[in-house]
């Protein structure tokens, strides 16, 4: 086994484990905050809150959602695991959210190339596996909950500006990521003033931040019709019933990806 070979099952790895945390991060983040905000607002209407932390986010240690029995280190291999458990809580016998493989899966599919685009360059691969990540994290809990933590946004940013901070990109990077926030913003302002409700949320206004940041500007037009597209696509096809809200995050981030590589 050469090095090379060596690299790539370790670099591999290495991405399934920040995958297997993101997932565990997407399970446990929407439920937190979501707990925090209904407490917040009982103390700003000055009303009482007696409602417990839930179990699911006092626990440190990781734990079956089912049956909180903490796990061990054999029940915590990334992809490994669930295919040994054959998906079910090695402790209750209850199945295990597909959320963690398909999650673990999607880092491996879209970081992997950065091994051989990278190659040889571990600043620009850390820092472009970590933005990608981020963006991921970001499209499964917005796909889930219509939230984008603020934590991956701002993740995205700053490894967006540090990957263009050592090259001449710099300045197009931090048009990218003013025009494309301000872009999002005016939209929003302007559907808000005209027709007295949110048409986007200020959390795609700041991946869009975060993504103008890492393709520049000249990556922003290609980006929106290509998120535009993908969205109206997926209404045609999958949301004929006109559900009122839809993600929007997640075709950003998904056009985000095949901008970059493509």
């Amino acid at each position: 086994m050469n090095l090379i070979t060596i690299n790539c099952f370790l670099y591999a790895f290495i991405v399934l484990s920040i995958g297997s945390y993101a997932a565990a991060f997407t399970a446990r983040w929407p439920i937190k905050n979501i707990y925090l905000w209904e407490k917040e607002a009982h103390l700003l209407l000055s009303l009482p809150f007696s409602k417990s932390p839930p179990d699911k986010i006092g626990k440190k240690r990781s734990h079956c959602f089912q049956c909180n029995h903490p796990l061990a280190w054999q029940d915590l291999i990334p992809l490994l695991s669930y295919l040994m458990l054959k998906g079910s809580c090695r402790y209750c016998k209850t199945a295990i959210s597909y959320r963690y493989p398909a999650i673990e899966l999607l880092h491996l599919a879209c970081c992997l190339p950065l091994l051989w685009i990278f190659s040889g360059d571990i600043y620009q691969l850390t820092l472009h596996t970590l933005l990608v990540s981020a963006l991921i994290t970001a499209a499964a809990i917005d796909l889930e909950h219509q939230l984008i933590p603020d934590e991956c946004s701002t993740i995205a940013l700053a490894c967006a500006l540090l990957i263009n901070l050592p090259t001449n990109m710099l300045e197009t990077s931090v048009l990218g990521m003013t025009i494309g926030y301000g872009l999002i913003y005016i939209l929003r302002w302007i559907y808000l003033t005209f027709r007295g409700q949110e048409g986007i949320g200020l959390g795609d206004a700041k991946v869009i931040a975060a993504i103008g940041a890492w393709l520049g500007l000249s990556g922003l037009t290609p980006l929106l019709l290509c998120a535009s597209l993908s969205g109206i696509l997926y209404t045609v096809l999958m949301n004929r019933n006109g559900s009122k809200y839809m993600a929007f995050g997640p075709f950003l981030i998904f056009s985000a990806m095949l901008v970059f590589y493509f």
